[in-house]
């Protein structure tokens, strides 16, 4: 019963306490209201100006790479490139190709483009090669056939005579008009020719096409 009283005197006289003057202010009261917690201010960015730029368009020219050479191929074409300047196409001119007999052969020559059987003259023709690798050439054989100027008809080809080899390194032949076989066959007639380069052994290094109208025959007017 003494503890009932006891705790009532201190409950009262906690309460009358709560008034007293502490410092400069007041103890708390247990029984004041939280403070509040601050406002949210919220910034609003100031609008940002969007610069646009249009970019200035100068006509340049337009490169075109050739496309690579391909080594395995046997032959390569190259055909114009056209370069564009501007809104204009310029197409260079394309260089002669030049014209090979066939392979191991740089150039075939006659010194006659007409010749006559019978005892006028020219009546003979000197063929002049110029080979690629003249020192790995043994010999170089002619063979020789003659066709109609009016109709498909040939003689058969000769067994082929050795052309002469020259200090310069290319081979010549003198082709007489009276002793070629079957120069007396037609009146007027093409002599066709081949060039056939051979190793020591005989075996063919190159060859170059057949020559079917660098050389006409006929007989003596």
């Amino acid at each position: 019963m003494r503890k009932i009283y006891l705790m009532m005197g201190l409950a009262i006289l906690i309460q009358a306490c709560a008034g007293i003057p502490l410092g400069n202010g007041l103890l708390p009261s247990t029984n004041a209201p939280a403070p509040s917690a601050p406002p949210t201010v919220t910034f609003t960015p100031a609008d940002t100006a969007t610069v646009t730029i249009t970019p200035t368009i100068t006509p340049s020219p337009t490169i075109i790479h050739i496309p690579t050479q391909d080594p395995n191929l046997p032959t390569v074409t190259f055909a114009p490139v056209p370069i564009f300047i501007g809104k204009y196409t310029a197409t260079p001119a394309t260089p002669p190709t030049p014209i090979r007999p066939g392979p191991g052969f740089l150039s075939v020559q006659v010194s006659e483009k007409k010749i006559f059987w019978g005892i006028c003259q020219p009546n003979r023709v000197r063929i002049t090669t110029v080979l690629e690798n003249p020192e790995v050439v043994y010999s170089v054989v002619i063979f020789v056939q003659v066709k109609s100027a009016i109709k498909e008809d040939y003689t058969p080809w000769t067994t082929g005579n050795v052309m002469q080899r020259r200090g310069d390194g290319s081979f010549s032949y003198s082709l007489s008009a009276n002793t070629t076989r079957g120069h007396n066959h037609y009146k007027n007639s093409w002599i066709l020719f081949q060039l056939v380069a051979t190793d020591d052994i005989g075996g063919v290094i190159g060859r170059t096409k057949i020559y079917t109208n660098q050389i006409a025959l006929s007989p003596c007017p």
